[in-house]
C-alpha cells in the first residue's frame, strides 16, 4: 500500500544500520507510523543529508504493508520550527508521550489537530500550562483513561465541593476517610470541580490538574520512564 501526501509531525527517529534512519511520525489519518527512512543520514554530492525537523508539519509519503513501512519522501509544509527554552522541553514532553502512548496505526484525529494548535502556541509565546494540562487530559480519554471527575467511584455520588479525594487511575476518585488528613495527595472537591468544568484560573486547580494527570500518564506507562523529565530536571539544576 502506498500512500501520499499524509499531513504529519515528526516524533521520534533513531539511527539504522549505517545510512539510514527509523522514524515514528503522528499523522492525521493513521496514527502513529513507524517507517524506515533508508538512505536519510547518506550525504548527497553536496555533503548535505536529508533533514526531519520536529515540530514541524510535513506532508509523508510511504509505501509498505506491515507494520514497519518504507518512508519515501516528507516534505516541510511550512519553514522550520525551532523551539527554545520552555517551549522546547515542553515539545519534547509531548512527543515522548505520543510515541510511547500512542498505539501504531490507530488514529486520533481530533488529538491531531490539539497537537498543531500546541505546536503553533509553542512556537509563538510562552507555554501555558493549562492549555498543556487540556492536551494531556484529551489523550488520555482518546487512549480510553480519561478522568472520571464528576461522581465518587464506589457511590457513584457527585462530588462535593466540602469534601477531599484521592484519584486510583484504573478506578477513578475515592473519598478520603480521614477528611482532617494533610495528605498531600488529597484533593479537594472545589478544585476537582472547576478541573471538570475546565476553569483553570486559581492556582490550586493548576496544581490538582498537574497531580492527576502526571499519577494517571506515570500509571499507564507501566513503569516506562520519560527521558524528557529528567533532561527538564537537569536543566532547572544547572540554571541555579
Amino acid at each position: 500500500m502506498r500512500v501520499e501526501s499524509e499531513p504529519g509531525f515528526i516524533l521520534h527517529t533513531f539511527p539504522y544500520r549505517e545510512t539510514s534512519l527509523l522514524v515514528d511520525v503522528f499523522t492525521r489519518d493513521y496514527g502513529r507510523v513507524r517507517c524506515v527512512a533508508k538512505g536519510f543520514r547518506k550525504p548527497n554530492k553536496k555533503g548535505i543529508a536529508k533533514t526531519l525537523f520536529p515540530y514541524t508539519e510535513h506532508h509523508f509519503q510511504w509505501q509498505g504493508r506491515g507494520e514497519l513501512k518504507t518512508l519515501i519522501q516528507a516534505d516541510p509544509v511550512q519553514a522550520p520550527v525551532f523551539l527554545k527554552q520552555e517551549s522546547l522541553f515542553v515539545g519534547l514532553y509531548i512527543n515522548e508521550l505520543l510515541y510511547k502512548l500512542l498505539h501504531q496505526n490507530d488514529p486520533h484525529q481530533s488529538l491531531y489537530g490539539s497537537y498543531q494548535q500546541l505546536m503553533t502556541q509553542l512556537s509563538t509565546s510562552e507555554v501555558d500550562q493549562s492549555v498543556l494540562r487540556h492536551f494531556e487530559m484529551q489523550l488520555l480519554e482518546e487512549l480510553g483513561y480519561g478522568l472520571v471527575l464528576d461522581t465518587e467511584a464506589e457511590t457513584g455520588e457527585a462530588v462535593s465541593s466540602e469534601c477531599l479525594y484521592y484519584y486510583i487511575p484504573d478506578q477513578g476518585l475515592k473519598l478520603l476517610q480521614n477528611q482532617a488528613t494533610d495528605d498531600r495527595h488529597a484533593i479537594s472537591g472545589a478544585d476537582i470541580i472547576a478541573l471538570n468544568r475546565g476553569e483553570f484560573e486559581q492556582q490550586s486547580v493548576q496544581r490538582t490538574a498537574k497531580q492527576l494527570t502526571r499519577q494517571v500518564i506515570d500509571f499507564y506507562l507501566d513503569g516506562k520512564a520519560l527521558n524528557s523529565r529528567e533532561l527538564y530536571r537537569q536543566h532547572l539544576l544547572n540554571s541555579q
